[in-house]
């Protein structure tokens, strides 16, 4: 945070250099946030309880936080389309091609290496 802190200089357009602090902090999607974190994070438990606890996938637990982060990513969406004026994503890059593919190839090389780090070890000679 220090490094990006002094490193990282980009120069804010003159619209938002002159607002208020207050102002500044109202343009936050916290609401988007929130809901995103909410998404991800019971998605991840749900897994990551499925893997390491080894619950079956019958497992209420497991169906509640899958079906809890489904739930939050719809919230999500909608708080994105229809709430917030400055989204946490907008959703207009998903509809472009570019910025799409950059994220399916982030997110396909993300699940390969992720997979590769915690399972490898777990192969038995």
């Amino acid at each position: 945070m220090i490094l990006i802190s002094v490193k990282v200089n980009i120069p804010l357009p003159e619209e938002v250099r002159s607002l208020s602090l207050r102002t500044k902090l109202a343009r936050i999607d916290f609401l988007g946030s929130l809901t995103l974190v909410l998404t991800v994070g019971s998605l991840l438990l749900g897994l990551s309880l499925k893997s390491t606890e080894e619950l079956p996938w019958s497992h209420p637990l497991i169906w509640g936080l899958l079906s809890a982060s489904s739930l939050w990513g719809v919230i999500f969406l909608v708080v994105e389309i229809k709430v917030a004026r400055y989204p946490v994503m907008p959703l207009r890059l998903i509809k472009q091609r570019t910025p799409l593919a950059v994220s399916l190839a982030n997110f396909f090389a993300n699940v390969a290496a992720f997979s590769m780090l915690y399972n490898v070890p777990l192969v038995r000679s």
